[in-house]
């Protein structure tokens, strides 16, 4: 009996075994026998990624440039311009920058703006009155974009061809309520913490190498002396220095070139860290020249302006989704229009209205020079080829004025104007032959161009107030934040 049932066992046992074979058959299963191998392991990589992409990287607003160009209105670009396309030269950097603006520059009481307040306004956001420097009309104190982006790590380069007290630079780290306090302007340089400043001299403070050093400071004269290493705060108080303690004008040539690049191509090398920086870069002479009607010297400071440009430019085609340029001005200088006229003219100057005074003229009339041998020294300097009669007659009686002036107890030359007879006679007729007009030797109402590169460049187009400047700059850090 138990023989029986393990028969019926293993007879149901097998019948289910051929069910399950033969259903298995049924579902297309191969019934070709696998010879015993090891078993097969699949590398990792040929597995496909489940993961999703690297995603680009994102827009960061790392880098600042805000360059100023002191009394450079439409007309001043103007200029400019049309005498590089009649010397057959690049036209300036910034004309093509894809973002273009138009700044109204009053100041608070709707009145025409010096240096001061215009600096003010831009650097805070708050018009103020004339003289006054990071203060407002009620001279409360005011941060500026500078002390802002300081304090949240950013480094900071204030650079200019002016003194370093001087309105401009003042207005992005002084709180005064003069532009003439000098010493008080000072004072607040050293406390500002900034990382780099590169300028002319200082008015009122023969101890700044004192100064500097007991605020952290290295205070050089010259790009020689500048240290191998970026580290440490330093200051570039240049020893090319004339009149209001400013840099040489740039027409002058010699160890002048390109200072206003060089300047900048250093602060370059020291600022540029994971951090980020801020430089205002002023061209700060381009106004004196227009105050002074030098047309040609004032065409000069812009082009020495326009290679700090570049630098900035280059710097932002390294770093094009790190970077914001803004070339933009304070005010126009000079109310100046046009005529008929060479421009081309205004290329053929080789020396400044001051350098002018001070060596050409002041060597005539040490030596009592003739007329005769005075004239080609003079037209050359100013390339004043193929005079006319009556240009030459109103250089001959210039140049006679100059020397009676120069006479012991003649004081005649106070009527001549800033310079001597002979230079302003010779300024005189560079813009005439390039047809430049000067309605004035004061500032102007006129609104100024602005012209922006780069990241967070949308926020400056339109038509404004120059406190917008402040305010746009702050958007775009915002809208693009350092990861």
């Amino acid at each position: 009996m138990n023989t029986m049932l393990r028969q019926k066992q293993f007879l149901l046992i097998l019948i289910a075994a051929l069910l399950l074979v033969s259903f298995g058959c049924g579902r297309g299963a191969s019934t070709t026998p696998v010879p015993s191998e090891e078993p097969v392991v699949i590398a990792a990589e040929t597995i496909a990624p489940t993961s999703e992409p690297t995603p680009e990287p994102q827009p960061q607003l790392k880098y600042i440039f805000l360059l100023i160009g002191d009394g450079m209105g439409y007309a001043q670009i103007q200029a400019a311009s049309e005498a590089l396309a009649a010397a057959g030269r690049d036209p300036l950097s910034f004309l093509d920058f894809p973002v273009q603006a138009s700044v109204r520059t009053s100041n608070v009481l709707g009145k025409v703006t010096d240096s001061a307040a215009a600096a003010t306004a831009i650097s805070t956001g708050q018009k103020t009155i004339n003289g006054y420097l990071g203060l407002d009309q009620g001279k409360n104190r005011i941060e500026t974009v500078a002390e802002t982006l300081r304090n949240i790590g950013r480094k900071i380069g204030i650079l200019t061809t002016v003194s370093l007290d001087h309105a401009t630079p003042g207005g992005f780290f002084a709180h005064v309520d003069s532009r003439r306090s000098y010493s008080m302007i000072t004072d607040d340089l050293f406390a500002s913490g900034f990382d780099y400043f590169a300028g002319g001299g200082f008015h009122s403070t023969p101890d700044a190498p004192a100064h500097a050093e007991e605020n952290g400071y290295t205070l050089i004269h010259s790009f020689e002396e500048a240290p191998a290493t970026s580290d440490g705060s330093l200051i570039l108080s240049s020893s090319l220095i004339f009149g209001d303690y400013g840099v040489l004008p740039a027409i002058d040539g010699g160890a002048r070139v390109d200072w206003l690049k060089k300047a900048t191509d250093l602060a370059i090398t020291r600022l540029t860290n994971p951090a980020g920086f801020f430089m205002m870069i002023e061209g700060g002479r381009i106004d004196y020249f227009c105050h002074y009607n030098d047309a040609a010297s004032f065409v000069g400071e812009l082009l020495d302006f326009d290679k700090a440009v570049q630098s900035a430019i280059a710097f932002y085609q390294l770093h094009p989704e790190e970077t914001l340029v803004i070339v933009t001005a304070d005010h126009e200088t000079g109310d100046v229009s046009f005529t008929d006229g060479d421009r081309g003219a205004l290329l053929l100057q080789t020396i400044s209205s001051d350098t002018c005074d001070n060596t050409l003229v002041a060597d005539c009339v040490a030596k009592k020079t003739p007329f005769s041998e005075a004239l080609p020294i003079f037209t050359s300097a100013f390339g004043l080829n193929d005079l006319t009669a009556d240009e030459t007659a109103v250089l001959k009686e210039a140049y006679y004025r100059t020397i009676q002036n120069s006479m012991p107890g003649n004081t005649s030359d106070e009527e001549s104007g800033v310079y001597d007879p002979i230079t302003t006679a010779c300024i005189n007729l560079v813009a005439a032959r390039a047809g430049v007009v000067f309605g004035s030797g004061g500032h102007t109402a006129k609104d100024v161009p602005l012209f922006a590169l780069g990241i967070g460049s949308e926020f400056f187009s339109g038509s404004y107030e120059n406190t917008q400047i402040h305010d746009a700059i702050l958007q775009a850090v915002s809208a693009y934040p350092l990861s």
